[in-house]
C-alpha cells in the first residue's frame, strides 16, 4: 500500500468482507462487515461495519555496521563505506541523524586501493555476517522471485504504481514519484544477477548476488551467499553477506551509506500489524 488511502481486500471467509486501508505511513484501518445475506429483511444487518486502527509492531534490528561480511574482505579503488547515519535528501519525515555505527565488519580486512571507511569505528573485526533477520523477513516477502537476470526500475499503470511487475522494486529517486512509497520485501530463491536499475525496500537473496551494471538500492540487502560487484553499486541502508568481492580481485565500485531512517521505514512496511493499545476499534456507518 504505497500511498495514503490505498486499500487491499482480504480473504475473510464466506460470511465476511474485509479491507485494509493505509491512512498514514504508520497507521492502518481494518474495516470488517458481513456480506449481505439473501432477502430484504437482512439489509440492516448487512450495513454493520466495524473498524480497527492498527500500527506496525516494528521488529528490532540493530546492525553493527553499514556492511557486514562473514569472510575476509579486500577493498580496492572506488569504495566508500560509511556507518555515519545519513538522512535521505528530500525527506521531511526523518528524525535527526542518530549515532554512527561501524563502517564495515568482517573477520579480517585488507585495503589495497583508495577505499574510504567512516564510522564508529571505521572497521570492526568480527566473524559473524549479520544474517539473522533473513528468515524472519523472508516469511513476509511481498515479491517472491526465482533466481535469474533482472533489470529493475519503477513501473506505472497510468499514474499509479504497478505493483504486479516483478521488476518494479520501487523508486528511490524522489518523494513525489508514483512508486516512491512502494517498499517491497523481495525474496529471491537462487542466484540473482542485477543487470542495472534501481530499487528500494528489503532485498533477500538465498544465493549469490552479481551486479553487472550500475545499480542503486535504498534499504536492507541481505545475501546468504556472496556479493560480486563488477559495476557501480550504491546502497543507502545496510548490506550483509557471507562474502564480498569484485571478480577475483579486491572489492571496487561500491558505495554504502548507513541510514537509520530508510531502515526504519522498511521495517514498518514489513512488520506485522497490531491494534492500538487503547480506543482501537470504532463503529463505522455508511449512508443507506
Amino acid at each position: 500500500l504505497p500511498r495514503a488511502f490505498d486499500s487491499l481486500s482480504l480473504a475473510a471467509g464466506a460470511g465476511w468482507s474485509a479491507l485494509v486501508r493505509r491512512l498514514t505511513p504508520d497507521v492502518v484501518l481494518l474495516e470488517v462487515m458481513p456480506r449481505a445475506p439473501l432477502g430484504a429483511a437482512s439489509r440492516e444487518a448487512a450495513s454493520v461495519r466495524l473498524g480497527w486502527l492498527l500500527r506496525p509492531r516494528i521488529d528490532s534490528l540493530a546492525p553493527v555496521a553499514a556492511v557486514s561480511v562473514g569472510s575476509p574482505v579486500a577493498l580496492g579503488d572506488d569504495v566508500v563505506i560509511s556507518g555515519v547515519d545519513q538522512v535521505p535528501s528530500g525527506s521531511d519525515s526523518c528524525p535527526s541523524p542518530d549515532s554512527a555505527i561501524a563502517g564495515i565488519a568482517a573477520p579480517s580486512l585488507a585495503i589495497r586501493g583508495s577505499a574510504e571507511l567512516f564510522g564508529t569505528p571505521p572497521e570492526l573485526l568480527q566473524a559473524t555476517a549479520g544474517l539473522d533477520a533473513f528468515d524472519r523477513l523472508g516469511d513476509r516477502a511481498t515479491l517472491i522471485l526465482q533466481g535469474g537476470v533482472y533489470t529493475t526500475g519503477p513501473a506505472t499503470v497510468g499514474t499509479s504504481c504497478d505493483l504486479q511487475s516483478p521488476t518494479n522494486w520501487g523508486d528511490p529517486g524522489g518523494t513525489s514519484a508514483p512508486c516512491s512509497g512502494y517498499l517491497p520485501v523481495i525474496r529471491v530463491s537462487g542466484d540473482l544477477t542485477i543487470a542495472g536499475g534501481a530499487g528500494q525496500g528489503i532485498l533477500l537473496v538465498n544465493g549469490d548476488l552479481h551486479v553487472t551494471s550500475r545499480f542503486t538500492f535504498h534499504g536492507i540487502v541481505i545475501v546468504k551467499g556472496g556479493v560480486d560487484i563488477t559495476a557501480p553499486t550504491d546502497v543507502r541502508g545496510i548490506l550483509a553477506a557471507v562474502e564480498l568481492r569484485s571478480g577475483s580481485g579486491p572489492v571496487s565500485q561500491l558505495k554504502v551509506d548507513y541510514s537509520k531512517c530508510i531502515i526504519t521505514k522498511d521495517l514498518e512496511i514489513a512488520s506485522p500489524l497490531s491494534p492500538l493499545t487503547s480506543r482501537a476499534w470504532i463503529q463505522l456507518f455508511q449512508a443507506p
